[in-house]
């Protein structure tokens, strides 16, 4: 006998419960595993809602999943993720597919698969499992029930019953291959799932002797899984091997062995076929209620939380369901975002949907203050710590005890002060400035920056374990510009807070105003739009906000085309536009001169420019 190259069972492998690749296994060696619909990864899925490059998985050092910027997101056991450690039987959910990762070894036989070349023998049967008896309608093809086929029967309806009491998909694999090992006379029994390379894995394993390894022929494994036939060979080592097949789909393999010939005969082809009929049922049904239990507590993490969040927006949607995940889940959150974005409510709504929403949420920012006063600020100090510390004075960590400390700005944090942060997600425990007396403490730290904290880590400005212990899960809060859907609702929200405090009765936002509201980019998000709202309340004197109402910059900006005669503002905007044409042509394209020309500084001349969209046409003008 040739044998072939060893696949040893108990390597890393994903095994699809859901999705285009359900039952199939695909083994993880060093290289990285890409997934996505492009044809150029390494896994390819026809699944329109995963992008075109969906997520990274890799080994080594450890086992993580990355994702690479996909717009319907990469979810670990129900929670998004943009970069994450596997374990052994976490479940990875991309698109429509589910997966199982499986890192540890096989508990039951721990045999590896050795693929032959060896040809099946002269005496070889094969039985399409379209003509097993025991999976027609009525029993058909036998003169007469022999004692022989009422065994069979009694079999199928034992392992039956069994099989359909049972849960998970291991304890069914479990169950068969004990069941198995009691109707027919096997040495070797084994579950494999046919993988992404030409060897099948060990999913389950009963050995009741004769050799600690699988050698099946590559022949074999290819008529079974692409004709969907049972297989019997006579010949020693007789073996029988038979796919658990479910529309059209291979689940399984169940492959039997034995040192003698003519171990197996056409009656044992016949009860295996009808055993891998009833496995398959209940091996898919299994796979689909662990499917609908995933999307149970996805769809149960999307349901309504509590929040002060403005937004119907895809984005937000995505927002509201991540908060409800994480708020459950007692980890570090890390919140990024440009500034104004709203990075504090979203806090406040992890709180709010927390177990520590009874206690308190202590907020502070760590770029207000000076490196000596935050310390005091979070850490509290002891009477005559330093001068004017003329009491003891508790710090925010203590007075938060059992809620949630949110630190925003956090990547202006002193090296000093990062280090002592780190001991309190590292020990909860810290000390007050100027004591000695250890502190425990039990808090949550929901911390926000708009640095980009790899680069301060690469610069050396911020701690990599630091950074590593706050962004255990991290939300992104997009800029306004990038979902613009919600500035009407924004709007109007801020008109009718603002209103009362005015002593104005507002009916709302005039169309037109609306139109430059929704064009402008916003450089200082939803803060920005609460002023100009604001302002545009104080100001105003009509029954609705107009654009004479909104602030200059907001007015440089031309508003979506609705039809019309031009306005008192198109054509401010037109004189604004001729005038700095020509004043660069008289300046030669030179900023600073055009500036001084058109008496103004040369900023405000670069922030005119590009809020009247200029920049692009004046450079390529000669």
């Amino acid at each position: 006998m040739t044998s072939g190259e060893t696949h040893p069972a108990e390597g890393p492998r994903l095994i699809a419960i859901a999705g285009p690749l359900c039952g199939e296994v695909t083994r993880l060696n060093g290289a990285e595993l890409t997934i996505g619909r492009d044809p150029s990864n390494v896994m390819c899925l026809a699944d329109l809602l995963l992008s075109r490059r969906h997520c990274v998985i890799t080994i080594t050092p450890v086992p993580r999943v990355r994702d690479v910027g996909s717009s319907n997101g990469t979810f670990v056991n129900g929670m998004q993720i943009t970069d994450h450690p596997l374990s052994d039987g976490d479940r990875l959910q991309v698109g429509e597919s589910v997966f199982v990762f499986v890192a540890k070894a096989l508990r039951r036989g721990d045999m590896p698969v050795t693929l032959t070349r060896e040809e099946p023998g002269p005496s070889t049967t094969k039985l399409r499992l379209d003509d097993a008896r025991y999976l027609q309608c009525e029993l058909t093809g036998v003169p007469q029930v022999t004692g022989r086929t009422e065994q069979a029967l009694q079999a199928l309806l034992k392992i039956s019953a069994a099989l359909n009491a049972a849960g998970a998909e291991e304890e069914i694999q479990r169950l068969l291959v004990d069941l198995l090992a009691e109707a027919i006379p096997a040495e070797q029994i084994a579950i494999l799932a046919a993988g992404g390379g030409e060897s099948p894995i060990v999913v389950q394993a009963h050995p009741s002797g004769g050799s600690a390894q699988i050698e099946m022929s590559g022949t074999v494994l290819r008529q079974v899984v692409d004709e969907r036939v049972g297989v019997l060979t006579r010949e020693a080592p007789a073996t029988l091997c038979v796919p658990i097949a479910r529309r059209n789909r291979v689940l399984g393999i169940i492959y039997l062995a034995s040192r003698q010939p003519d171990a197996f005969d056409d009656e044992h082809l016949e009860l295996v076929a009808g055993i891998a009929g009833v496995a398959a049922t209940a091996l898919e049904n299994a796979r689909r209620v662990a499917w609908l239990e995933s999307e149970t507590e996805r769809l149960h993490s999307a349901l309504v939380v509590e929040h002060t969040l403005v937004g119907r927006s895809q984005k937000m949607a995505k927002i509201y369901e991540l908060v409800g995940k994480v708020a459950r889940a007692d980890v570090t959150v890390l919140i990024t975002g440009e500034t104004g974005t709203g990075k504090e409510l979203i806090a406040r709504a992890i709180h709010v949907n927390s177990g520590r929403a009874k206690r308190p949420f202590v907020a502070i920012n760590c770029a207000a203050l000076t490196e000596t006063l935050l310390e005091s600020e979070l850490f509290g100090h002891e009477r005559g710590a330093f001068t004017n510390a003329v009491a003891l004075k508790k710090g925010k960590l203590e007075v938060a005890n059992g809620g949630t400390v949110f630190l925003d700005e956090v990547g202006e944090l002193a090296p000093s002060l990062q280090s002592k942060l780190l001991r309190v997600l590292q020990e909860h425990e810290f000390e007050r400035v100027g004591g000695t007396r250890t502190i425990p403490i039990d808090v949550r730290i929901v911390s926000a920056t708009n640095c980009v904290l790899p680069e301060e880590v690469a610069a050396r400005r911020f701690r990599e374990d630091l950074y590593h212990r706050l962004n255990v899960v991290a939300i992104h809060t997009p800029p306004l510009r990038e979902r613009r859907d919600d500035i009407p609702l924004l709007a109007n929200h801020f008109a009718l807070r603002f209103a009362p405090k005015a002593n104005r009765h507002l009916l709302g936002i005039s169309d037109r105003a609306m139109r430059y509201l929704v064009q402008y980019d916003w450089p200082g998000n939803v803060r920005e739009l609460q002023n100009a709202i604001e302002r545009a309340v104080v100001l105003g004197s009509s029954d609705e906000i107009v654009p004479e109402d909104l602030p200059e910059s907001l007015l440089e900006t031309p508003p979506a085309p609705a039809g019309g005669a031009s306005t008192l503002h198109d054509a401010v905007r037109e004189t604004k536009v001729c005038a700095i044409r020509d004043a660069f042509r008289q300046a030669r394209r030179s900023y600073t001169d055009a500036a001084r020309l058109l008496g103004v500084h040369p900023n405000y001349l670069h922030r005119l420019i590009k809020n009247l969209g200029l920049k692009a046409s004046l450079e390529n003008e000669s």
